[in-house]
């Protein structure tokens, strides 16, 4: 580029950051940043977020929190996206009580959560079997003024399914339509899994009929762990179209 007379700019850096982070050549990626400095370039919040998000999905939230102090050294704050990043890496680590100081110190640092931070720390809390507490922060969602979306919802039925609480999944699913959000294909696969592990069939089929009622297509590995379940209560699902349907059951 240089021997074309073509000088990279930011815009370039990142996008070479962008590609050895992708690439899990994290240290390559970071020694870009003295070549920004050299070139008389300044890194941008995208610069380090990218090399902070790749750091803390491979579990390395060290280098991770050092990047953002080096964020500060080079004069450039770091934004929600940046701690975001750190917090979702605290929570891949089941560590929620130092993702949730993270959240309750943004303020100090002229920041507020927003509905991505919170659907971090909800599937943190979910994953770690504490969907009772991750419904807790979807009611703090709504002191702060933030509105749940279709990830906030749909994260919190998964996590009630996977600890077999059909009963809360359902409630959440309610209260997702009281507030005028209709239940999407993700939904409807969360609660249609949910239900056939329980063994719930009657239940799965009849969202499954509600689900093609409303012209929304089945994922393959849902029908496929409806089929198994039905075949294995002596059940045959029939094909019709593009689309799923279960038969012979009353």
């Amino acid at each position: 580029m240089a021997s074309s007379g073509l000088k990279p700019n930011i815009v370039t850096y990142n996008a070479l950051i962008n590609g050895f982070c992708k690439n899990k050549m994290m240290k390559e990626a970071t020694k870009l940043i003295d070549d920004i400095t050299t070139q008389g370039l300044v890194p941008t919040a995208i610069t380090f977020n990218t090399l902070i998000d790749a750091y803390c999905k491979e579990g390395m939230l060290e280098e991770g929190f050092a990047l953002r102090s080096s964020m500060l050294d080079e004069g450039v704050l770091p934004n929600i996206s940046t701690y975001n990043c750190l917090i979702a890496g605290l929570c891949r680590k089941q560590n929620i009580i130092a993702a949730k100081a993270l959240l309750n110190d943004l303020g100090s640092k002229g920041l507020k959560a927003d509905t991505v931070t919170y659907n971090i720390l909800i599937d943190g809390q979910c994953k770690n079997g504490k969907s009772r507490m991750a419904e807790d922060l979807l009611n703090e969602m709504r002191n702060v003024s933030l509105k749940p979306n279709h990830v906030t919802y749909n994260t919190l039925m998964d996590g009630y399914c996977m600890e077999g609480n059909l009963k809360a999944a359902s409630n959440v699913r309610r209260r997702m339509e009281k507030e005028g959000k209709r239940g999407n294909v993700v939904t409807y696969n969360v609660l249609i899994k949910g239900f056939c592990r329980r063994g719930k069939l009657e239940d799965a089929n009849r969202l499954l009929n509600e689900m093609l009622e409303k012209g929304l297509i089945l994922y393959r590995t849902t029908y496929d762990i409806v089929r198994l379940e039905m075949l294995d209560k002596g059940f045959i699902p029939d094909i019709d179209g593009h689309l799923y349907n279960i038969s012979g059951m009353s």
